[in-house]
């Protein structure tokens, strides 16, 4: 009997310590989403640099709290615990941002493919890619291994 009353407690203690901690993960939760509300005002008014930067500070965000959240789904002791609405509703509510997110991709995605293209037609070529070819140099007399190393082009150009 008396080991069960030490199991219990200790249960109640590991709960009452998970609820400690989830408070303070949801209050740094709602202060993150305060600061990138009002960051978004003045992020309004950069450069295309800044821009650049804020963007890919909100991937960090955005995988910094998917890595949390998976990890979090992957603990049975915390999943034990969920309902099956709990669930219905996380799943419903995950695929519909999974599903925005992907339209956020596909539309940035055809915006700069268009971009590409109407450079295409205006025969503009980016400078950074002039550069980037300008280095590479002419492969033509260079032995195949060379060749090969010379035509690697970083991921997506």
């Amino acid at each position: 009997m008396e080991s069960e009353e030490t199991v219990e407690g200790q249960i109640k203690n590991h709960i009452r310590g998970l609820m400690n901690r989830l408070e303070g993960w949801v209050y740094g939760q709602k202060k993150l989403l305060d600061d990138l509300d009002k960051y978004g005002e003045y992020a309004a008014s950069q450069d295309r640099f800044a821009l650049l930067l804020s963007a890919q500070a909100m991937l960090f965000y955005i995988e910094r709290t998917v890595k949390d959240f998976e990890s979090w789904l992957s603990n049975p002791l915390i999943t034990s615990v969920m309902t099956t609405d709990m669930l219905k509703e996380l799943e419903e509510k995950l695929r519909q941002i999974a599903v925005s997110f992907i339209k956020v991709d596909v539309d940035h995605t055809g915006e700069y493919m268009e971009l590409l293209k109407k450079m295409d037609v205006d025969n503009a070529v980016p400078e950074l890619l002039r550069l980037y070819f300008e280095q590479k140099g002419n492969a033509q007399g260079a032995p195949q291994q060379q060749q090969a190393e010379r035509r690697e082009i970083p991921r997506f150009l």
